[in-house]
């Protein structure tokens, strides 16, 4: 079973969790803030992938795991770090739901962050191989000098592309719209004793569209794997919304 959570923080305290943890306020990423709080306290049932929305005193994971909201409480409240659920509005206040197995031909809405990057398969303009950089910059390498590329073209090229086979996705793409775009930093944590911060500069995408379902199934497994990279770290949900409805995410 695949269910949507709803786990409300308190911003003040995610700020001292940042601190804790050695990250200056000038690289403070929220995104990998939650997702530290939310694998030390529920590990492999962490929600994942997930969406930070709201502003002010409370911001709130949206996410998706396969606990639901009482099993996720009472593991808090039995193992959880003390100093990590400080950060927690309310334990109590999680809510989930189970998500639902549509129906083969249904239409569906959808939000979704999205971070649009790709591996280059060799070095260019600066880059090594393997380089990961903005979708937008790996087309405008291919194409060159003197030719342009369309920003959010190269956006909703990509995103498109992940729905390409319907037997992995579950659903096809009936439309997508771009309703913001941005360049943000992410910290990123080296593994081992030693563990530096690194910065990233990386796109921030919102989209919106409409979907038709295929496979149910085959789509609630997808929406548990998510869109893109950074998955765990506040991007790649993909959030179900009315069919031609706009809601941007905040």
């Amino acid at each position: 079973m695949l269910h949507l959570v709803r786990i409300p923080l308190r911003a003040n305290r995610l700020v001292a969790l940042a601190k804790d943890r050695r990250i200056r306020l000038r690289d403070l990423d929220e995104g990998y803030l939650a997702h530290c709080l939310l694998t030390e306290t529920w590990q492999e049932n962490a929600p994942a992938p997930f969406v930070l929305r709201g502003a002010g005193r409370v911001i709130s994971v949206w996410g998706y795991s396969s606990a639901a909201a009482p099993e996720l409480i009472a593991h808090a409240r039995d193992f959880g770090d003390p100093s990590v659920l400080q950060v927690f509005d309310r334990v109590d206040a999680i809510a989930s739901k189970e998500m639902p197995v549509f129906p083969d031909g249904r239409r569906l809405g959808f939000s979704v962050r999205a971070c649009p990057v790709a591996r280059l398969a060799r070095g260019t303009n600066g880059y090594q191989a393997g380089s990961e950089v903005d979708v937008f910059l790996r087309e405008a390498f291919a194409k060159g000098f003197g030719e342009t590329v369309d920003r959010e073209e190269a956006y909703r090229s990509w995103f498109g592309a992940r729905f390409r086979n319907a037997e992995q996705t579950g659903a096809s793409l009936q439309s997508v719209r771009i309703t913001g775009m941005a360049r943000i930093r992410l910290v990123r944590r080296s593994h081992g004793s030693e563990r530096v911060a690194k910065v990233l500069q990386r796109p921030e995408v919102h989209l919106e569209g409409d979907l038709v379902i295929r496979d149910g199934n085959t789509f609630l497994n997808f929406l548990a794997r998510g869109v893109g990279r950074h998955r765990a770290f506040g991007f790649g949900a993909l959030m179900i919304i009315p069919p031609g409805v706009s809601h941007i995410t905040t």
